[in-house]
């Protein structure tokens, strides 16, 4: 019988370094889900020897099925599962060959890519191939937003009107290259802009702004930015900022009720009689509905396990859902570069010259 292959192309913080983190919620990391998931890592590939030299003692991996280069791996291994775990800007030569040598399923880091042209080259080469890919926008895939979504569906907070979403981290660090696509509004807020668009649908129209501290050129430290639904909510957005902690948050309004959710917390409150003003009413917490807990990597590797075998199956986070992320964080950049101009969604990717946004060669 053949023996499947399933490959970790970066053997870095996100594909396996994290796992060490002790504080963080086990598994962490594409090798730990996989392993969860029962569908072990069987070849690697990392440009650092000794970082691929760590991971094949750790996962018991022989050498000659490690490579230093993945070319050589997806030619010779043919892995069936390949995840990507490398920096934004080889995202699409290394998907692209992976579809090409045989993968069935791509489990690809966010940002999809650098720019719209490379998510559309991934999307339509991966069909041409008969490949899936699929997203790392791991929120998509834990119980706790997923419990958020199933009750702002039955409308218990009412209809929503307002979302405040925050990514509040450090400003941008190192230079800024053309091939990385942007700041931290790009490599950490695509989780946030993902997740919006999970949870209240597609956006149509995009205001925003970006800045920086001490530079006249270069990705931002901090970007914000008003984003309309489908549905005609509003959705004010902000990234990055300088901080000296990290908070991801949602504080969602809706016309009976509010929902705060963040890394580790959701609250619920619930209309009620005023104690204060005659006439009036109050929001009071109430207890957040119950859900199983889960992890969110287990469950892309069993998602992932199942789309192997199943080519009617579809992801939870498809190619598409990565490109659309991207693209409303490129209609923000585009904003700024515009004097914040409104930019109406869908964007033609020729729009967005990354070099001129952001004064950068």
């Amino acid at each position: 019988m053949k023996k499947i292959h399933r490959a970790l192309i970066g053997c870095g913080r996100i594909g396996f370094l994290l796992e060490n983190d002790p504080l963080r919620y086990k598994p962490c990391t594409h090798y730990g889900g996989s392993l969860a998931a029962g569908l072990p890592v069987t070849c690697a590939c990392d440009i650092d020897a000794e970082r691929l030299d760590k991971f094949s003692k750790t996962a018991g991996i022989p050498r000659e099925y490690c490579f230093a280069g993945h070319t050589e791996l997806l030619e010779t291994m043919r892995p069936e599962i390949v995840i990507i775990a490398t920096w934004t800007d080889s995202h699409e030569e290394i998907c692209v060959h992976a579809a090409r040598n045989g993968a069935r399923v791509i489990v690809l880091e966010k940002p999809v890519a650098p720019t719209l042209a490379g998510a559309e080259r991934i999307i339509r080469e991966c069909s041409t191939a008969g490949a899936v890919p699929v997203i790392n926008h791991e929120r998509r895939y834990d119980s706790r937003y997923r419990k958020l979504k199933s009750l702002l569906d039955k409308g218990k907070i009412g209809r929503v009107k307002t979302v405040n979403a925050r990514m509040l981290t450090a400003g941008h660090r190192g230079a800024s290259s053309p091939g990385q696509g942007g700041g931290p509004l790009l490599h950490d807020g695509t989780h946030l802009v993902d997740i919006i668009r999970f949870l209240f649908g597609d956006i149509t129209t995009v205001t925003g702004e970006f800045t920086r501290e001490s530079r006249t050129s270069g990705y931002e430290d901090r970007a914000a930015a008003w984003l309309k639904t489908e549905s005609g909510i509003d959705i004010f957005l902000e990234a990055g900022g300088s901080r000296s902690y990290f908070v991801f948050e949602l504080e969602i309004s809706g016309t009976e009720g509010r929902v705060i959710i963040g890394n580790g917390y959701e609250r619920l409150y619930t209309g009620r009689k005023s104690k204060l003003y005659t006439g009036f009413r109050d929001l009071e917490e109430t207890d957040f509905p119950s859900f199983r807990s889960n992890n969110c990597f287990t469950e892309l590797y069993r998602e992932s396990g199942r789309l192997r075998k199943s080519r009617n199956t579809i992801p939870i986070s498809t190619g598409r859902d990565g490109m659309k992320a991207l693209e409303v964080i490129h209609a923000v950049y585009l904003s700024s570069h515009l004097n914040r101009q409104e930019i109406s969604l869908p964007i033609d990717p020729g729009e967005i010259d990354l070099n001129a946004i952001f004064s950068i060669s």
